[in-house]
């Protein structure tokens, strides 16, 4: 699906004699109706642009991704699982599943999986990894996690590690509410990402430095990283990460309680949240 291209489908075109068309006036405030009408499809325009995006990413990735996964994304990987601490029987879904670092080990314990990834290739990868492992309780969907729509109060934890923090900012609260009403009361959402803000706190510019330091040790090819890095997150255009506080926000707006917080490594954080009993 290639992306969208801008046509004129006008029959007055500038420059041949005609009076080009102007929007009247309408009644009874239907202009603000119509204005907020045009930001809702440019927001829904935005969204599907980015999962495309993300999609032609991740599916040129996918050959070397379970061989070169970073140190730190297994620290991660590891401290969600954790955190989860599944239970035979449990119905969990993975947001942005990639291959299979947590659905596989979640399916492991006796967990049923709905795993979840934007791209094709990925979800077909962890379908290979699951039946190499002989494990039957994983189920694939190749599908945008701002798209997915499920029955209410069906699961009892909802996971992702390292995969909203490239949704807009929009998209990361819609899939917060999503998850609350997806889970049954008791159940749990674990989000564990690139966790921090624009600079404006303390915390933020020690992380932002700390990755710059990593990276120019590495020489040019880090150098071409930090640029390349650097632009990304400045434009927000595939890197849009947001603090820890702003987690939280959404998980208190969203309903969750008992809501809790923690650093991993580097800029990586973990924010939990739970669905109150009925």
């Amino acid at each position: 699906m290639g992306d969208p291209e801008l046509r004129n489908t006008s029959d007055n075109n500038v420059g041949d004699g005609k009076e080009l068309s102007r929007p009247r006036a309408r009644p009874d405030g239907q202009e603000g109706q119509a204005g907020i009408a045009s930001a809702g499809a440019l927001a829904r325009l935005a969204t599907a642009n980015a999962a495309r995006r993300q999609r032609r990413v991740w599916s040129r990735r996918v050959t070397t991704w379970d061989h070169h996964t970073p140190d730190g994304l297994e620290k991660v990987s590891k401290a969600v699982f954790a955190a989860a601490d599944p239970r035979p029987g449990d119905q969990v879904v993975d947001l942005g599943c990639g291959t299979g670092q947590l659905s596989l080990p979640l399916a492991g314990r006796g967990a049923c999986v709905l795993a979840v990834d934007v791209s094709p290739a990925m979800i077909a990868r962890l379908e290979v990894n699951a039946r190499d492992r002989s494990l039957a309780g994983v189920e694939g969907i190749a599908l945008p996690v701002e798209n997915l729509s499920l029955p209410a109060q069906s699961f009892d934890l909802v996971v992702t590690s390292y995969a909203l923090h490239h949704l807009r900012d929009p998209d990361k609260n819609r899939v917060v509410s999503a998850a609350y009403h997806w889970l049954r009361p008791g159940g749990r959402l674990i989000v564990a990402d690139m966790m921090f803000g624009r600079g404006a706190t303390s915390q933020d510019r020690a992380i932002i430095k700390s990755k710059v330091k990593v990276l120019a040790r590495k020489g040019i090819g880090g150098w071409w990283r930090i640029a390349k890095n650097g632009y990304r997150y400045l434009v927000r255009v595939q890197e849009r990460p947001v603090s820890i506080a702003a987690w939280k926000a959404m998980f208190a707006v969203a309903g969750f309680t008992a809501i809790t917080a923690s650093s991993i490594v580097a800029e990586a954080g973990l924010v939990a949240g739970r669905r109150p009993m009925d």
